[in-house]
C-alpha cells in the first residue's frame, strides 16, 4: 500500500472551513440584553426633559438586573422630577417581557448638582421590577 499525496484543495477547504467558522461566531446580532437596554434608552431619551440615558442591563442566571442613570435638561429638582415622572412608563413598558428583576434608576442634572429618585416621586417600593411596574404603569 503506497501513501499519496493529498490534492492541493484540501488545505484550500481547511482553511476555507475554519473562516467561515470563526466568522459564524460572530453572527446573530446584540444580545437580548442589549436590545432591551437600547430600548428603555431611546424610551427615556424620547421624553422632554431628558438629555441622555445611560441604562445597562444585566441578564444571567442570578436574575434580571437594570439600572439606569438619566441626565436632565435642567438643574431644577422640579424639572427633573417631571421628567423622571413621564420618562419611567416609558422605560419600564419596555420591560414587560421580564417575569421579575431589580431596576433602580435616578435623574441627575447636567453637573450632576442636583438628583431625583423614584422616591423623590412617592414610590416607597424597593428594587423590584414588578413593583416599580404595578406602581407607575398604574397611575391616574
Amino acid at each position: 500500500m503506497t501513501l499519496k499525496k493529498l490534492p492541493k484543495p484540501v488545505p484550500a477547504l481547511i482553511i476555507m472551513m475554519l473562516i467561515l467558522g470563526i466568522t459564524a461566531c460572530g453572527v446573530g446580532g446584540p444580545s437580548k440584553a442589549e436590545r432591551l437596554g437600547k430600548d428603555m434608552q431611546d424610551a427615556a431619551a424620547s421624553v422632554p426633559g431628558v438629555k441622555d440615558a445611560q441604562v445597562h442591563v444585566n441578564m444571567n442566571t442570578s436574575g434580571n438586573f437594570i439600572t439606569a442613570k438619566l441626565t436632565g435638561t435642567g438643574s431644577e429638582h422640579a424639572a427633573l422630577a417631571q421628567a423622571l415622572e413621564e420618562a419611567l412608563p416609558a422605560m419600564l413598558e419596555k420591560t414587560t417581557d421580564l417575569d421579575s428583576g431589580s431596576f433602580s434608576v435616578s435623574i441627575f442634572s447636567p453637573d450632576d448638582s442636583v438628583s431625583v429618585s423614584a422616591g423623590d416621586l412617592g414610590y416607597a417600593g424597593g428594587t423590584s421590577l414588578a413593583d416599580f411596574r404595578e406602581y407607575f404603569l398604574n397611575r391616574p
